[in-house]
């Protein structure tokens, strides 16, 4: 068999007459050149970030890191559970601590620019919600007759 990387010694590729062309690079070694990676993209064109990545840290500078007000969502957790303990049992009262965990996490809100605001706001509901339903059926069961 023979080597795919030298010049065809009958004057090319089944081309008639002429003089044959330059022969073809030959890679180092003889084997054949890996692809080259795609190059980064230019700032402006298309999507992607517009600044270029330095090549020993491959992300882009100043990307924000995600921020989670986790004691809005503790409220809102625990206010769904107060909502049905207070329909079932006396246990509603559970809503006292959500109601705190609320008030933190609409403080802590403020701190990290409004990250965890709805769901702290949500959470002071259902859990003043599940108050007054517990102190509804309470109520109710100390004043009915039985």
């Amino acid at each position: 068999m023979s080597n795919p990387y030298q010049p065809d010694p009958y004057g090319g590729y089944g081309q008639a007459g002429g003089p044959p062309g330059p022969p073809p690079q030959q890679p180092p070694y003889g084997y054949p050149q890996a692809p080259q990676p795609p190059q980064p993209m230019q700032p402006g064109y298309g999507y992607g970030y517009p600044q270029q990545a330095h090549p020993s840290h491959p992300y882009p500078p100043n990307v924000p890191m995600s921020v989670n007000n986790n004691a809005a969502t503790a409220s809102v957790v625990i206010g769904f559970v107060a909502i049905l303990l207070s329909c079932f049992f006396f246990l509603g009262i559970s809503g006292l601590v959500g109601l705190g965990f609320g008030v933190s996490g609409l403080k802590r809100a403020t701190q990290l620019g409004g990250t965890g605001r709805t769901a702290a706001i949500g959470g002071i509901v259902l859990n003043s919600l599940a108050l007054l339903i517990s102190l509804g059926v309470m109520v109710l069961a100390v004043t009915s007759p039985s």
